[in-house]
């Protein structure tokens, strides 16, 4: 763009380093906040922030002198001299000190406008050539966009603790006055939410099973116990279109045989239940999105939107809940993955990372591998976890849905599943017992 000028503020830079000179007491706070020698404008200005940092690093004095002596010995490569006259000038000029947070603000504010305008030529740019494939392209946009917004919006690490303690007690109210309710997204199965206290807000949980278990029964109960409690709820379903999978939430909701829905072969009752269910459905909150191999990006550039668009609403406040079936069919646009296990270790970390930036429950259901059919007891652990390590180590908390008549079918525990807790960050490791009657798609609370 010819003749544009990018967004910059030379008095904001200059107010800033004239208040470091003046009173270098002042750059402890500046630092604190973020502000880098990149985020200056003006190429001098750059050198001369750089060089008070390289002197406060070194616990030099900072001063007129000091600086101006740190910039001479690099003046040959960085280019043109800065000399005192110039250094007198800026504290000479210097407003109020205090104020000096306020001037750093102004300047990375405007070097975050440097940033989208760049990026921006660069997408005007790229678009016109047609250079490079649409959804590699959108994917590379929305991190560099994203990397912007997490920036700006970073907050300051250190925080006293009165200010935590605020916070914290309200917490602790709130959970007080539940009366035993859950304080999280409630699952509807009593005993996991008296363990849990219902999914805990920016928690990334674990879904795991081997096949035939039930994991995708069981999830898509809890979506439709969470909905049920409005708590707006989205549901990708990498492995079943969603009509499919609408077709066995109807079987749960109505009571209706799965295999008989799918072929068809209903009854009168079964169609007055059909009504019934499809009614229920009506109301609930609940999202579906079946697009196939869909990445972490695309993902949340999706989530994104739908939040906003819930919280611009009067009557809701984002997103309740998140399920995602299943982490192995995730795509990835990393170009830097040389392996499986690392792309399922770059998701998982950015699971949690969007689990925390939407501060909703994410649950993932995973797959496992044939261990646990190869050993006497069947019962998964986590080191069946496929692609284990990172799952296990970014995971707040892991469940695996175990029936043991699969295996045994004169098993005592027939018409039983079990909800193993294998981590769990919030409280202990159990076994929760449930009803199952997959024919339903459904599992139910047993009765004490």
């Amino acid at each position: 763009m010819q003749g544009f000028t990018p967004p910059h503020s030379q008095e904001s830079e200059k107010a800033v380093l004239g208040a470091i000179l003046k009173e270098p007491i002042h750059l402890t706070g500046i630092i604190s906040d973020g502000l880098l020698a990149e985020h200056f404008f003006g190429d001098a200005h750059r050198r001369i922030f750089q060089a008070i940092i390289e002197l406060d690093e070194t616990k030099d004095p900072i001063d007129i002198v000091s600086v101006a002596e740190k910039l001479k010995c690099g003046a040959n490569s960085q280019g043109q001299e800065i000399g005192y006259g110039y250094l007198i000038e800026l504290v000479q000029a210097a407003p109020v000190a205090q104020n000096s947070g306020y001037y750093a603000t102004q300047i990375k504010k405007h070097a975050y406008l440097r940033r989208i305008v760049s990026i921006g030529q660069s997408v005007t740019s790229r678009a016109a050539t047609a250079d490079g494939d649409v959804t590699e392209f959108l994917s590379e946009f929305d991190k560099e966009i994203q990397a912007i917004f997490s920036e700006q919006n970073r907050q300051q690490g250190l925080m006293h603790a009165e200010k935590i303690l605020d916070s914290t007690l309200e917490e602790i109210e709130r959970r007080i006055n539940s009366n035993g309710a859950p304080t999280g997204i409630p699952s509807g199965f009593t005993d996991l939410d008296a363990l849990t206290g219902g999914f805990q807000r920016s928690d990334l949980i674990i879904l795991a099973a081997r096949p035939a278990m039930g994991k995708t029964a069981f999830a898509l109960n809890i979506a439709a116990n969470a909905a049920r409690h409005n708590f707006p709820t989205v549901f990708f379903s990498l492995e079943m279109p969603k009509n499919q999978l609408m077709m066995r939430l109807i079987s749960a909701e109505g009571k209706i045989d799965s295999s008989r829905l799918r072929k068809g072969d209903l009854e009168a009752e079964d169609l007055n239940r059909l009504t019934e269910a499809t009614n229920k459905i009506m109301r609930m909150p609940i999202s579906m999105d079946d697009t196939g191999g869909i990445t972490l990006a695309e993902m949340r550039s999706r989530l994104r939107n739908y939040d906003r668009e819930l919280k611009q609403s009067d009557k809701d406040s984002g997103i309740g809940l998140v399920i995602i079936d299943y982490l192995q069919l995730m795509g990835t646009s990393s170009k830097r993955a040389d392996s499986r296990e690392r792309e399922v270790a770059e998701l998982s970390g950015g699971l949690k990372a969007l689990a925390k930036e939407l501060n909703v429950p994410v649950i993932v259901l995973s797959q496992l591998n044939r261990s646990a059919d190869t050993r006497t007891d069947h019962r998964p652990k986590t080191s069946d976890l496929r692609e284990s390590g990172a799952i296990e180590q970014d995971a707040d908390l892991i469940m695996f849905v175990y029936r043991d008549e699969y295996y045994n079918p004169n098993s005592e525990d027939a018409g039983k599943a079990e909800i193993i807790i294998a981590k769990n960050r919030h409280g202990s490791l159990e076994e929760i017992k449930l009803a199952a009657q997959l024919k339903f798609v459904s599992f139910y609370n047993l009765m004490k």
